[in-house]
C-alpha cells in the first residue's frame, strides 16, 4: 500500500467512525436515488421527435442537466432555437386556486401543433396533481384537435424513482398509442422494455445486437421501446406477434399485447454469457429454430472464450469486486464477474425494493444494502473498503463520490457522466461481453500502473 492510499484509508476511518457516532440519530439525508420525472425524460429523450409537457414550475425545465450534457452527450432535450422537448407550465402557487385546465390544454395544443413534434407527452409535479385537472380528457381533447398523438403520464414523484418514470413512460405509450392498422406475422417480433437512458454509440452497438440475436434464428424485429427513433416508428410493436418483454417495461409489454393480441414472452437482460445462452434456447425453442440458435452461440463462444486465456488466471482470478447501481444489471454483472473467477462481494442498488425482484437470487452470499439513503451509502461503502481490499468497484456516479484506496473503478450505468460511447461499444449480447470485459481489464491494469507510479515517486521521496 503507497503512502497516498495510506492517507485515503485513515481518512475513511476517521469518516466511518464519525458516522458510527451518530448512528442513533435519525437520518434525514438524502435519498441515493434518482428521481420519478428523470425516467420519464430518459422516456421522451429515447424518442427523437417526442415532446413533454411537464404541469410544474419553472424548475422542471433545469432537469434536463442530469441528462443533456452529462449522461447523454447526443441528447436533444434543449435547443439553442429555443424549441426545448421539454416544457413546462411554469405553474406557482398562486395559480392553484383557479381551473388549471385551459392553461395546460393551451401550452399542449401549441406543443402537439408544431411540425416537428412527432408525439406529446404530459406529466405532472405534485403540487400540480392536487388540482384535480382531468388530464387524460385534456390529452385526448388535443389529439383530437391537432390529430397527433397525446398520452398522460400520471406524475407519482412522491412514489416513485426514475426506474418507475420511465416504466410508466413505457405504459403510457401502451395505453394510449394509436395501434391500429398493424399486420402481425409469425416470425415478426418487438422488444418492450429496452432501456434506452442515451442516445450515444453503446446502446445503438446494443440495439444492432439484439437485432442480430433475432436474425440468427429467423426473426424479423419490427421494433424496440425505446430505441431512439420516432414517434412514427413507436407503432412497429403492432406488427410483431410476439412481444420480447424486458424488465424496464414488463408492464407495457403485457398491456401491448393485450391491445393487439400477440404472445408475451418474458426474457432477462441479455448480460453475461448465462442471459444470452437463454435468450437464444428460448427463441430457438419457442420459434422452431434450435439448431441455428445453438450454432450462433457455439459461434460466438468460439470467438471469445480464446481471447479470455489470459485474463481469467493472470487479471481476474480472485479478486474481489463491488456495485453501486440498477438492480436490473446485478444478475448478469455476478454472473460475468463470477466467469471471471472474481467475487461480489457487495451490491448497492439505488432502486426502490420493489424493483429488486430480479435480482434477489443473484443477491445470494452478498452484502447488500438497497435504496439507502447517503450517510448509510457512505457508511456502507466505507465499512466493505476497510473490512478487506476491493481489487475494483462498477458504479453509476453515485459510486464515484467516495475514495477508494487501490480499487479500479469503472462508471457504468445511469448516469454516467464520466463515461461515455462516441464508438459502437455494446454491454449486451455476446459482443457486449467481450467489450465489458474489455473494459473491466483495462481499467484494472491501468489501476496498477497508477498504483507503481506512485511508489516509485514515494520510493525516489524517501
Amino acid at each position: 500500500m503507497t503512502a497516498g492510499s495510506e492517507r485515503q484509508r485513515r481518512l475513511l476511518e476517521r469518516l466511518v467512525a464519525r458516522l458510527e457516532a451518530d448512528a442513533g440519530e435519525e437520518d434525514f439525508s438524502m435519498r441515493v436515488a434518482y428521481p420519478y420525472l428523470l425516467g420519464v425524460y430518459l422516456g421522451v429523450n429515447a424518442v427523437r421527435d417526442a415532446f413533454l409537457v411537464v404541469e410544474g414550475p419553472d424548475c422542471s425545465y433545469m432537469k434536463t442537466q442530469y441528462i443533456q450534457g452529462n449522461h447523454d452527450w447526443l441528447s436533444t432535450l434543449t435547443s439553442v432555437a429555443g424549441y426545448h422537448r421539454v416544457a413546462n407550465t411554469a405553474l406557482h402557487p398562486s395559480m392553484m386556486t383557479a381551473s388549471r385546465e385551459e392553461p395546460v390544454r393551451a401550452l399542449l395544443r401549441r406543443v402537439a401543433s408544431r411540425p416537428a413534434t412527432g408525439g406529446t407527452l404530459l406529466t405532472t409535479m405534485p403540487m400540480a396533481a392536487i388540482t384535480g385537472a382531468d388530464y387524460d380528457r385534456l390529452c385526448r381533447e388535443v389529439a383530437r384537435e391537432t390529430r397527433k398523438d397525446v398520452a398522460h403520464v400520471p406524475g407519482r414523484s412522491l412514489s416513485g424513482d426514475w426506474l418507475d418514470g420511465y416504466d410508466r413512460t413505457l405504459y403510457a405509450l401502451a395505453r394510449q398509442l394509436d395501434l391500429s392498422g398493424g399486420r402481425p406475422r409469425p416470425r415478426k417480433v418487438a422488444i418492450v422494455g429496452y432501456l434506452h437512458d442515451r442516445n450515444e454509440a453503446d446502446h445503438s452497438a446494443n440495439l444492432r445486437v439484439l437485432r442480430e440475436m433475432c436474425e440468427a434464428v429467423g426473426l424479423e424485429l419490427t421494433g424496440v421501446w425505446l430505441s431512439g427513433g420516432s414517434w412514427a416508428g413507436l407503432r412497429g410493436v403492432g406488427d410483431a406477434a410476439t412481444i420480447l418483454s424486458l424488465p424496464y417495461g414488463r408492464a407495457a409489454a403485457r398491456e401491448v399485447a393485450r391491445r393487439t393480441g400477440a404472445e408475451v414472452v418474458e426474457l432477462p437482460l441479455p448480460f453475461g454469457l448465462r442471459a444470452c445462452e437463454e435468450w437464444m434456447r428460448v427463441l430457438g425453442e419457442r420459434f422452431g429454430a434450435v439448431d441455428r440458435a445453438r450454432a450462433y452461440v457455439d459461434r460466438m463462444l468460439a470467438d471469445i472464450g480464446p481471447r479470455l486465456e489470459w485474463l481469467i488466471p493472470f487479471l481476474f482470478q480472485n479478486r474481489e469486486v463491488g456495485y453501486v447501481g440498477d438492480p436490473h444489471l446485478v444478475p448478469g454483472f455476478r454472473d460475468i464477474v463470477e466467469l471471471l473467477g472474481a467475487r461480489l462481494r457487495f451490491a448497492v442498488l439505488t432502486n426502490r425494493p420493489a424493483h429488486a425482484g430480479l435480482a434477489r437470487p443473484a443477491l445470494e452470499g452478498v452484502a447488500g444494502l438497497p435504496w439507502p439513503k447517503l450517510k448509510a451509502f457512505v457508511h456502507f461503502l466505507c465499512r466493505q473498503l476497510l473490512d478487506g481490499e476491493l481489487h475494483l468497484l462498477v458504479a453509476n456516479n453515485y459510486g464515484m463520490s467516495v475514495p477508494l484506496p487501490d480499487a479500479a473503478v469503472v462508471e457504468f450505468g445511469f448516469p454516467s457522466v464520466y463515461t461515455h460511447a462516441l464508438y459502437d461499444r455494446p454491454f449486451f449480447g455476446y459482443p457486449g461481453f467481450l467489450a465489458f470485459v474489455d473494459t473491466l481489464a483495462n481499467a484494472l491494469r491501468q489501476n496498477e500502473l497508477a498504483r507503481a507510479r506512485a511508489a516509485t515517486l514515494e520510493a525516489g521521496e524517501s
